[in-house]
């Protein structure tokens, strides 16, 4: 992926993400992510959602899917096409 597109979809997501608790040892994160395909748009969004977490859990995330400590579950998606590929929101 181009360098201008990377900083492109990570300064989007950045601005675009959200959090919020859900109920107690739940935490709720939000993000949108533009890449040029779907399954790359979705990497994006859950890679800015762990970040807002914790950027500690960032490295093992990237590395492995790893994220030690939490368990990521129920991702929703909503996808559609842009003008620069796909953007799905988290």
């Amino acid at each position: 992926m181009p360098a201008k597109l990377r900083i492109a979809v990570i300064a989007a997501a950045v601005v675009a993400g959200s959090a919020g608790l859900a109920e107690a040892n739940c935490v709720r994160k939000g993000a949108e992510a533009t890449a040029g395909d779907e399954k790359s748009a979705k990497w994006f969004a859950l890679e800015t959602m762990v970040q807002s977490v914790s950027w500690g859990l960032w490295p093992s995330f990237v590395a492995n899917g790893s994220t030690p400590g939490y368990r990521i579950t129920k991702q929703r998606y909503r996808c559609a096409k842009s003008g620069l590929g796909v953007t799905c929101r988290g």
